[in-house]
């Protein structure tokens, strides 16, 4: 079942995803989706896996994928990594970043709608919330579930070659569970720094208070420490959590209960 390009039901899309020129942010929408009562923490990715199995029954998909985005640099340009798929997926996987990577990217940064990837000929039966963008990749239908996390990360959950119904209670269900998967993967991946790569106290009172609100000069009085000796644990901290920035290294640090 496919479904009209540029159409969604504004009801399901309104409750689910909120407005796309509204006062919520892509983030705070996407975390409106993540509160899934399906969750859990995993203890490590291999417990992801059975998760995936299932979605990927409910939509009697013939292969997923879990991409992770990695940001633009200087010295890099934003890309999209295979973290996790199903046997047998690699020539999905290679075609889609062949084809739709750039397309991929952007979509992050711009909406939280699932992107639904149709043949050039697929026929438009009703609204979806879904975004409908036509490929050429192969005749079946590619379902691409965005999760955009803010400073913990972004990615996708995708499921190739659908067979399924797609109804608008089935892409809302499988986003849920689809941030779910990718929350916890990316949290695994946060945690898996080795002991001697640890947060010292000094660090981590720093980022504390950097959380808090305060600025260096602020906290090298409240520490009996120079500004220069804050921003050095600071950027040892975000050095440590592999962050970008101290924003975050702080959602990170959050995320790993390392600061409250």
């Amino acid at each position: 079942m496919l479904f009209a390009s540029g159409l969604f039901n504004h009801g399901v899309f309104l409750m689910a995803y909120g407005t796309p020129q509204g006062i919520q942010s892509t983030h705070e929408r996407t975390r409106h989706l993540s509160q899934d009562s399906s969750g859990g923490r995993a203890g490590s990715s291999a417990d992801l896996f059975p998760k995936l199995v299932i979605m990927q029954r409910l939509c009697n998909a013939d292969a997923f994928a879990v991409l992770i985005a990695q940001a633009q640099t200087l010295l890099t340009p934003g890309r999209l990594e295979c973290r996790m798929k199903s046997p047998g997926s690699e020539t999905f996987v290679g075609q889609l970043l062949e084809e739709q990577s750039a397309f991929l990217l952007s979509h992050l940064s711009l909406s939280p709608r699932p992107v639904i990837f149709t043949p050039h000929n697929g026929q438009a039966q009703e609204p979806s919330p879904g975004l409908i963008v036509p490929s050429s990749r192969n005749p079946g239908i590619d379902l691409s579930f965005p999760a955009q996390l803010g400073a913990m990360g972004n990615g996708y959950v995708i499921f190739f070659s659908v067979r399924a119904a797609i109804t608008n209670d089935l892409l809302i269900d499988l986003h849920r569970k689809s941030l779910t998967v990718l929350r916890e993967k990316l949290r695994l991946s946060f945690g898996g720094a080795s002991q001697s790569d640890k947060l010292n106290e000094r660090e981590i009172e720093c980022l504390q208070l950097v959380g808090n609100g305060m600025k260096s000069e602020a906290i090298g009085e409240r520490l009996t420490l120079s500004v220069h000796t804050v921003n050095a644990y600071l950027g040892s901290a975000t050095t440590k959590l592999n962050a970008v920035n101290r924003i975050q290294a702080i959602a990170k640090a959050i995320r790993l209960g390392i600061i409250a």
